[in-house]
């Protein structure tokens, strides 16, 4: 029998559809550059750290790895929380110009110092760094390679904001990945300054490319000028933020020490060979909550819908990346040797399994950002930094596996407390004819117009 005119006789037409419908969902599509971005960034991680073990002795390898190890902090501390005030102040704001180059200024002015201070006082610290102080060069170099790291962090937040991800794939994800494989040649012979120097000055390149891009691409006009009147109309909800991420760092601080302590060497690398293997599914919520928060924040769907969206989204995808991992954790273990295989590998498999609390905990969190709830977002963060160390600590003496469930629960535990934030949240909404209020910069205004369904708001 002859086809129809216009039919599809392959069945291919509604495959079509669907994918052209992801593809025009900036959710999905913000999600899926981010989740690349990372992926490619962390391959490339694992080649570069390859490249610098051949290439430097261990020692240089191990002071290298400190020293960058304090830089990522030193991005974090530097951010002040605007990195989360700009993706929620930007989608609506009519003075991005200004939003933007005041975040840009504050972080550099807090970097530089925070940089300068470290390298300051890290011979102190650490004998093995005195070269970072060694002289006024010296010292202005690092902390401008930690303010330009700091930067990077930043920008990736406004092409995050303003759903152009595929920004953050190509800077962070291609650009800065080639530029850090290609330095460590350039300075094998200055040892572990130049291992130091491959990765910041590819985070320098990329703030340097990012900021071009804002500049040419979103048209927002970045200008080297602080705008007192626009960081104070957003300074409440940046601190709430800053000291939100400060919380969230606790556990990642201190449960590799408590490993190392309690446990020993051996367990501290078993236990952070199978953490980072758990992070590339962890990755995944963190992605589409970043991307929720976006779209949250532009106002344009009605958020329960869209937290619903973005809950099927990370399920997904989590629930096979956590059977991949569990049924490849030994074999993939023990490519880094048969050591890590026999004391890594249930490790891995709860890590794994905690995936879905993360996900959980990701997922409320964001919405909390999202509605602006502050006092519960610390609150859950309070809950996991607290209920995940304390629980690492009593069960650390039991093995490893018992510090991976720590985690798991701590996620679980902050998960609930945003879940009844939010469920707390929407009781308090009176779903009638109430006012609107239109946040200005010198204040909220009321619309006396009844709110929409589109509104950004957890009902």
């Amino acid at each position: 029998m002859t086809a129809l005119a216009g039919s599809d006789p392959d069945g291919t037409a509604p495959a079509r559809t669907v994918a052209a419908r992801l593809k025009a969902d900036p959710l999905v599509r913000n999600s899926f550059f981010l989740m690349a971005t990372t992926a490619l960034a962390a391959g490339s991680g694992f080649v570069f750290w390859i490249v610098v073990a051949r290439l430097y002795s261990p020692a240089e390898v191990g002071w290298a790895s400190s020293l960058l190890s304090v830089v990522i902090l030193l991005t974090y501390f530097s951010g002040l929380g605007l990195g989360s005030s700009l993706i929620r102040s930007l989608p609506t704001s009519s003075a991005r110009t200004e939003h933007v180059s005041s975040a840009l200024v504050a972080v550099a002015v807090t970097g530089t110092v925070l940089g300068a201070g470290f390298a300051i006082v890290a011979p102190f610290v650490a004998p093995g760094l005195s070269f970072l102080s060694g002289t006024f060069a010296h010292v202005v170099m690092f902390a401008l390679l930690a303010m330009a790291a700091a930067q990077n962090l930043l920008t990736d937040s406004v092409f995050v904001a303003l759903r152009a991800a595929k920004y953050n794939m190509f800077v962070n994800g291609i650009l800065m990945s080639v530029v850090k494989l290609a330095l460590p040649i350039v300075f094998v012979s200055t040892g572990a300054i130049g291992i130091f120097l491959s990765s910041t000055l590819a985070s320098a390149v990329a703030a340097i490319v990012s900021v071009i891009l804002i500049s040419r691409r979103l048209h927002i006009a970045v200008r080297p000028r602080l705008h007192p009147r626009t960081l104070r109309a957003t300074l409440r909800y940046s601190l709430g933020n800053y000291a939100s991420n400060c919380l969230n760092l606790v556990p990642l601080l201190v449960i590799p020490l408590l490993v190392l302590h309690l446990l020993g060497p051996v367990a501290s690398a078993a236990y952070f060979v199978a953490f980072q293997i758990a992070n590339f599914v962890n990755a995944v919520p963190y992605a589409v909550g970043e991307a929720l928060f976006a779209e949250g924040s532009h106002e344009q769907e009605d958020l329960k819908h869209l937290a619903k969206r973005a809950a099927l989204l990370i399920l997904a995808i989590v629930t096979p990346a956590v059977i991949v991992t569990i049924a490849l954790a030994k074999p993939v273990l023990a490519l880094f040797g048969s050591a890590y295989a026999a004391d890594a590998s249930n490790c891995l498999i709860v890590l794994a399994l905690s995936a879905f609390a993360v996900a959980f905990n990701t997922w409320s969190g964001f919405l909390l950002k999202v509605t602006r709830q502050l006092t519960a977002m610390n609150a859950a963060n309070l809950a996991y930094a607290v209920v995940t160390v304390t629980l690492a600590a009593f069960g650390a003496q039991h093995g490893l596996v018992w510090i991976a469930a720590a985690w798991g629960v701590g996620n679980l535990t902050a998960g609930l407390v945003g879940f009844v934030a939010l469920a707390l949240h929407r009781l308090r909404r009176d779903p009638g004819d109430q006012p609107r209020r239109r946040r200005t910069e010198t204040g909220d205004e009321a619309i006396p117009v009844p709110v929409l369904p589109r509104r950004g708001r957890f009902r």
